[in-house]
């Protein structure tokens, strides 16, 4: 009986030994591969929670899953990157899309500490009469025109020199000067066989001080005031107007004073610095018995030179008139009118 127990535990001993080499062989085993969820996952979350952390990036996540595939056993596991939507911008960053910004409207002005220099031709038509108080066959004489009772030429070319310096940002010092010299050697169809030979020296000199209140980028509007001197020379060598002398003169000196408004104001800017901008300045001088208007309407064209030096062009349309009310002999009225070309340079 003893022999027979002895036996049973033999064979169940084989038995089991049996089992477990069969079930260890390779070739019959099964091996299940979970294919994990693509969810972004950090390093940290994937080596203790199975859940991904919501609050980081999506891409962090896959990138943190990616190096997690890769280390980890499941070496035949593809990472998966997300599908993202991208839309392209309508208009790619620059200057594709459509024409180039204009440069902004700046106007060129005197700095502080510079002067600006500036060369004036002034085309004039030359208008005037001269009062005599002299008889003229029992009657008072009769105002002398210029033009036809002189000679003077009808159109002139008239130079006027100008200078500026700037002390303040504000404020600047002015200075202009235009001489004027005409002689004629006339003989009028109302005295046959007289020849009128006339000659006239005349100063048109300012000097004052420009103050600009209003100051910005693209504007100016300046007020300036001053001394105004004026001389008129006029000389004739003909007795029919000088009351039966052989030759007469008539002098006047003018001091009076002078205000007005000078405006400026930027039109456009091109891409190489160079300005257009309107300059317009209206003046008038009273005081000694005369009132004067000196009126530019004009366009400039400034052209940069480095180091805040400025050369520019500046033309436009002038109206210059001296009024004079008195009883002796006197010129009652003069007026040059036309248009002008300016040369100037700020440096």
């Amino acid at each position: 009986m003893r022999r027979s127990t002895h036996i049973i535990l033999l064979c169940m001993v084989v038995c089991c030994s049996l089992s477990s080499g069969v079930f260890a062989l390779p070739n019959d085993s099964i091996r299940v591969v979970i294919k994990p969820e693509t969810t972004y996952q950090s390093p940290s979350d994937l080596s203790g929670s199975r859940f991904p952390d919501e609050s980081k990036p999506a891409v962090v996540q896959q990138a943190s899953w990616s190096r997690h595939a890769s280390v980890s056993g499941f070496g035949s596991v593809q990472s998966l990157k997300p599908v993202v939507k991208c839309k392209a911008p309508t208009c790619p960053p620059g200057a594709l899309c459509g024409p180039p910004p204009r440069p902004p409207c700046v106007l060129p002005r005197r700095g502080c500490r510079q002067f600006e220099l500036s060369v004036q031709a002034f085309f004039a038509r030359v208008k005037g009469s001269v009062h005599f108080p002299s008889v003229w066959f029992g009657m008072s004489h009769p105002d002398v025109d210029f033009n036809d009772g002189l000679g003077f030429p009808s159109w002139e070319t008239l130079m006027e020199y100008s200078a500026w310096c700037q002390f303040r940002p504000n404020w600047a010092f002015y200075y202009s000067i235009m001489p004027i010299h005409i002689e004629s050697h006339y003989s009028t169809p109302r005295f046959p066989g007289t020849v009128f030979n006339s000659k006239w020296d005349f100063i048109y000199q300012r000097v004052g001080i420009l103050y600009t209140p209003i100051r910005t980028c693209n504007g100016n509007l300046s007020i300036f005031g001053g001394w105004v001197f004026n001389d008129s020379r006029l000389r004739m060598d003909s007795g029919n107007h000088c009351a039966g002398n052989s030759s007469c003169a008539l002098d006047r000196t003018r001091h009076m004073a002078q205000t007005g408004l000078e405006l400026q104001k930027c039109i456009r800017t091109l891409c190489n610095g160079g300005t257009l901008s309107c300059d317009n300045r209206v003046g008038i001088s009273y005081l000694d018995g005369t009132v004067a208007l000196d009126v530019q309407a004009s366009l400039r064209f400034s052209v940069p030179m480095n180091c805040g030096r400025w050369g520019y062009a500046r033309g436009g349309y002038r109206y210059l008139n001296f009024r004079e009310d008195r009883n002796d002999v006197s010129v009652d009225s003069v007026t040059f009118e036309g248009g002008f070309v300016e040369l100037g340079l700020i440096f």
